[in-house]
């Protein structure tokens, strides 16, 4: 799963987009090269299809909305990619992912890849397609894949994408923990230099055909062998000379992280459509309107809720087909969710539930998250770019087969429930004192909100929170009296100790493994609130012993009513409407889950489009 905004969970590639962490995730691609249909949310097309005719090659520049408070270096492999504007930037590259998968994210055999798993021997076979080479030219080869199993093992940075399913895989833990100096787990068929490799594990991850615990990417080994393993990621053959196997390749990387993709020659596919790209992450979110103006972007890969209006004022709506774009939407592949702090993680990063606090008691979680007018706040400063969620599985195409609709959530009344967040309370000793408040044992309930800064609208919205909060009787005050910045906010809420907050929020944006021990293992660095009960525990080993697809099903299904509905571990608050803003000269966009998007696209003029409707 990879995080929004922030750190990467929607993991191994995933949360990412705001928050931090997420699933093990592979590019969701479509099978083969057949044309998925993209589908519609809202009032939004999922595709924009221009009938006039491409010109030969042409220079296309993107742009993903960063945050200045998240700033973003760039990462020219996905182990290293910790935000999610640093995974959107590898994209043109292909993510140096290995595996394409279907439209609900199993792995499919049409990509660099193909994965071959033996259930009875417990074992799955990589094989490289014969012509997957780097982009200098040389052959990517079976250790290639190896060195970036042990890179996601052993490299702090490249960690935070590191999922337990791995630890599945025959010796892995044991390198891991300096006894081992290769992972037996990992055969080469032919060779180191060969194109083929078998992994054996104790047991095989459930989801293995999602991916999860697969070896799923490569890194140039012949490229970064001298590279000290403790400063990898911040090398310069990372940060500005990466290699790739996708359709594009890195030309150059500015000093503010903007990227230059140009071609590929050495691509195994057909070669890209476009002679260039130019992927720019704008940090300062409110220049993105005045840059539209000047038709300085062909796209705008994700159009922020905060800026689509300013109240009754358009603002990047003004761009919502018109002005020569056309804007294109989906349901947005993650969700954000309210954290508790309920734990420490020990010096092994094994988190441990022991915290002493109210929040232990699920009564206390549940009203909270009952009282919490998520609703409100999403129809006042979400532009109708935001939806409330009740679960952890968002609604996008793929992952369908998990979303459970009959958990509850905490989100029917928009403006919260009041007279429930009390009857909880009650229930759990409380009672109001003199001010409102309720208190037990002579002690008032109130907890520190640890709320991140970024959006324009960010203070407003943890205000609009508290004073919701305030009339349900919870005392809830904000960390050291303030908003705390994305690279702040992380540090905290990945600390191994820290007593000093007790709710905080986070955005996850999900990967194509639908399992979650990345986000919610004892032993998952994403733990943020280092929850370890035994019913967790039992549901996440029962979910990777799943013998079939069913059982892994349902028991996703479960997961998400233990921590939502019955624990109230997390209260999952919204997700969005994701619109992207595309000019009218741009040939081929779709929202739908194409093999290598960018190695199709096209343009159908050398120049943007000023004016109009490209619709019409």
């Amino acid at each position: 799963m990879v995080s929004t905004g922030a750190k990467i969970g929607f993991g191994v590639v995933g949360l990412a987009v705001v928050v931090g962490g997420g699933w093990a995730a592979l590019s969701a691609t479509s099978n083969k090269d057949a044309t998925p249909k993209a589908v519609n949310v809202g009032s939004f097309k999922g595709d924009y299809t221009n009938s006039k005719a491409a010109i030969k090659g042409g220079n296309l520049t993107v742009t993903y909305p960063g945050q200045a408070a998240s700033p973003i270096t760039f990462a020219g492999y996905t182990e290293f990619a910790q935000w999610a504007a640093a995974q959107q930037q590898l994209q043109p590259a292909g993510n140096n992912s290995l595996f394409y998968t279907d439209k609900n994210g199993k792995i499919i055999s049409s990509g660099p890849a193909k994965l071959k798993v033996d259930k009875d021997a417990k074992t799955v076979t990589i094989t490289l397609r014969d012509n997957l080479k780097w982009s200098d030219g040389k052959a990517v080869t079976a250790k290639d894949v190896e060195f970036s199993l042990e890179t996601l093992s052993t490299n702090t940075v490249a960690s935070g994408n590191f999922t337990e399913a791995y630890t599945k895989i025959k010796g892995l833990t044991d390198f891991q923990n300096g006894k081992s100096k290769s992972i037996s787990g990992i055969k080469f068929d032919d060779g180191e230099d060969g194109k083929k490799l078998t992994v054996s594990y104790t047991s095989l991850p459930a989801a293995v055909n999602w991916g999860d615990g697969v070896p799923a990417y490569a890194l140039p080994y012949h490229d970064l062998k001298d590279v000290s393993a403790k400063t990898i990621d911040t090398s310069k053959k990372v940060t500005k000379t990466p290699l790739s196997f996708g359709p594009f390749k890195v030309s150059s990387v500015s000093s503010d992280s903007t990227v230059k993709y140009v071609r590929n020659s050495d691509y195994w596919g057909k070669q890209a459509k476009l002679k260039t790209i130019t992927y720019y992450v704008n940090q300062d979110q409110s220049k993105l309107e005045n840059d539209l103006s000047k038709q300085k972007f062909d796209i705008v890969t994700t159009a922020p809720a905060t800026l689509w209006k300013n109240g009754n004022t358009p603002v990047l709506s003004k761009y919502n087909n018109a002005k020569g774009y056309a804007a294109t939407g989906q349901a947005d592949a993650g969700y954000w969710e309210l954290y508790f702090n309920l734990g420490h993680a020990d010096s092994k990063g094994t988190s441990i539930q022991d915290r002493s606090t109210p929040l232990q008691d699920a009564n206390v979680r549940k009203a909270v998250g009952y009282a919490q007018n998520v609703g409100a706040v999403v129809a006042k400063y979400g532009n109708g770019l935001r939806v409330t969620t009740n679960t952890l599985v968002s609604k996008s195409e793929t992952k369908k087969l998990f979303y459970d609709k009959n958990v509850k959530g905490y989100q029917a009344k928009a403006n919260g429930d009041i007279k429930k967040a009390g009857s909880l309370l009650e229930k759990a000793g409380y009672k109001k004192d003199s001010d409102g408040y309720y208190a037990k044992d002579g002690k008032r309930l109130t907890l520190t909100y640890l709320a991140r800064s970024g959006r324009s609208t960010a203070e407003s919205e943890a205000k609009a929170y508290i004073a919701a909060w305030k009339a349900a009787g919870i005392e809830v005050k904000l960390y050291q009296d303030k908003l705390v910045d994305a690279a702040t906010w992380q540090s905290i809420v990945l600390s191994a100790k820290n007593n000093d907050w007790d709710i905080t929020d986070g955005g996850w944006g999900e990967g194509t493994v639908p399992t979650f021990d990345q986000l919610w293992s004892k032993n998952a660095a994403y733990n943020f609130g280092h929850v370890t009960s035994a019913a967790l525990t039992k549901n996440l080993t029962d979910t990777q012993n799943s013998t079939s697809d069913a059982s892994l099903i349902k028991n996703i299904k479960a997961f998400q009513k233990l921590v939502v509905d019955k624990e109230a571990y997390t209260i999952p608050t919204y997700t969005n409407i994701d619109v992207q803003l595309v000019n009218g000269r741009v040939k081929g966009w779709t929202n739908a889950p194409v093999n290598d998007l960018y190695a199709k696209l096209s343009v159908t003029s050398n120049k943007l489009t000023t004016s109009g409707n490209p619709r019409k």
